[in-house]
């Protein structure tokens, strides 16, 4: 009797880890797929998955991988006719601000020049985007922290602009230190724009991330639409006023740079009125 239990026993115990060993071939497999759906962002696609193991796993990697191919090409035919065409245009409005500016006596001179400007401006910021869309040439480095955001703040007080640091950590930080500029300078040409003075803090986290935040005192974002803004050629209704210059991209070119860094940007109102946008490098 004891030996027929302790084989019962010995029997289950063997059909158990073969359960086991089952369930995991089964359930292994659906966690790389969520983890890679997960992954699909259109600044960032992640990796593709490895089309190995039962033929039903490697026919699911395999739809996978090709969805993702066809994803990247989507992205890429339409940064590069977003490119095309905001290069093309580039020519005809030259040619329009130069005829307009002979023009001496056309009664709308002044008014067409300014729409021209602003069309231009639009047209450069939509090639700066597309440019961005895939920044991979420059590499990661340390870079001082403290000398960083200082030499951003010291560029724009030298023409007269009103930026400040108001706290920063020591020690350095390993990122890419263009990418960085230009994210935190895209952060603060919207400050100036909308409250004429911008404040740079950076901090430390608990987990060793770092925070630099850019803050303003101007009229802020209403909280459902703080992260419609950073999508590209959006702006907001009461930003949208006369003597503004831009085209919404701003907060894009951001977002995607900071992808590039391995950071994430982030949007808060300040309690005492006015707007943060800050950056999170982990």
């Amino acid at each position: 009797m004891w030996a027929a239990i302790c084989g019962h026993v010995v029997l289950l115990l063997v059909l158990g880890s073969l359960g086991w060993i089952a369930i995991k071939q089964v359930v292994q497999p659906l966690a790389k797929f969520t983890a890679a759906a997960n992954a699909l962002q259109p600044e960032q696609l992640g990796p593709q998955l490895s089309e190995t193991g039962p033929s039903e796993v490697v026919a699911a990697a395999k739809a996978f991988n090709e969805m993702r191919a066809r994803i990247t090409h989507h992205i890429e035919e339409r940064i590069h006719l977003l490119s095309a065409f905001s290069h093309d245009m580039q020519t005809p409005i030259t040619r329009m601000r130069l005829r307009a500016e002979l023009a001496a006596d056309f009664p709308e001179r002044e008014k067409l020049l300014q729409d021209l400007a602003e069309t231009e401006r639009l047209v450069q910021e939509g090639i700066a985007y597309a440019k961005n869309a895939h920044v991979k040439a420059e590499d990661f480095r340390t870079v001082d922290l403290t000398s960083l955001i200082e030499s951003i703040a010291a560029d724009y007080q030298d023409t007269g602009r009103q930026v400040s640091v108001v706290a920063h950590p020591k020690g350095s930080i390993v990122t890419k230190p263009r990418a960085l500029r230009r994210i935190l300078s895209n952060f603060i040409d919207n400050s100036l724009k909308y409250a004429g003075a911008a404040e740079i803090a950076a901090s430390r986290g608990s987990s060793g991330e770092t925070v630099i935040a850019i803050a303003d005192r101007g009229p802020g974002i209403a909280e459902d639409l703080l992260d419609a803004v950073k999508k590209p050629f959006v702006r907001i209704e009461h930003m949208n006023c006369e003597g503004i210059a831009g085209a919404g991209l701003g907060l894009a070119i951001a977002q995607q740079l900071a992808t590039e860094i391995q950071g994430s940007i982030n949007l808060r109102n300040r309690p005492a009125g006015g707007l943060i946008a800050e950056i999170t490098l982990f």
